[in-house]
């Protein structure tokens, strides 16, 4: 079956990995009373991080209505991305939310978006990165053929060729950000699917994620001197 295996840039007392369940993306329990329960799991996260996060979205979509939330529980200053940056408009956009970084600001962002990769923040410029809900969406032509051909050779076509590609990316986004093994910082993936064993097992054994809904508190915890 097809497996890989995702290297953790951090030393294992340099990160924390959070599974927070009280919330999901998924299509069936969209609605403002979930966007605001991710909003204030978002909030309490970037309120507790003495410095810089990302929050990395499935979709613009979604950003759009939990930043309508987001934006007035948030104690920090919220940045967002837009579709279609321009590489000016990208730079001037990472600069000012690395100028950020003493007071903290929190950037919105999307996954294989303008901020999934080719983003380089070490250091204090990045302490959070949050991922919320699993970047699912509808089936392509394509992704329909791997399902029928991950179907017919291991029976499990869905998990194979929808929903793993899905948490890859998820992985990706997590992990890209933070990247020098000198970096100390906290990564929090906010839906209950992923504490679900079918994703909890894809997690790579050395992130060590820990299934909370005591998320503020750990975070503070983990970056008390």
């Amino acid at each position: 079956s097809p497996e890989a295996s995702y290297g953790n840039p951090f030393p294992a007392q340099n990160k924390l990995t959070l599974l927070i369940p009280g919330a999901t993306t998924k299509f069936s329990r969209r609605s403002p009373a979930e966007y605001e329960k991710l909003a204030n799991i978002c909030a309490k996260i970037i309120n507790a991080v003495p410095g810089n996060t990302i929050i990395f979205f499935p979709s613009y979509a979604l950003l759009a209505e939990i930043h309508k939330f987001l934006h007035e529980l948030s104690d920090k200053k919220i940045l967002k991305e837009r579709s279609q940056l321009s590489k000016e408009e990208k730079t001037e956009l990472l600069q000012e939310f690395s100028s950020n970084h003493t007071k903290g600001s929190a950037l919105l962002a999307v996954i294989s978006g303008n901020f999934s990769e080719g983003v380089d923040l070490p250091g204090d410029l990045l302490k959070g990165v949050v991922v919320v809900g699993l970047p699912l969406q509808q089936p392509d032509l394509e992704t329909k053929a791997l399902i029928d051909y991950y179907q017919k050779k291991f029976g499990k076509g869905w998990d194979y060729g929808y929903v793993r590609p899905a948490f890859t990316k998820a992985l990706q986004s997590a992990g890209r950000c933070i990247r020098s093994e000198k970096d100390r910082g906290v990564i929090a993936f906010v839906d209950e699917r992923y504490s679900w064993p079918q994703y909890y097992d894809c997690f790579p054994r050395d992130w060590q994620p820990v299934i909370t809904n005591m998320y503020e508190e750990r975070v503070t915890e983990f970056f008390s001197p």
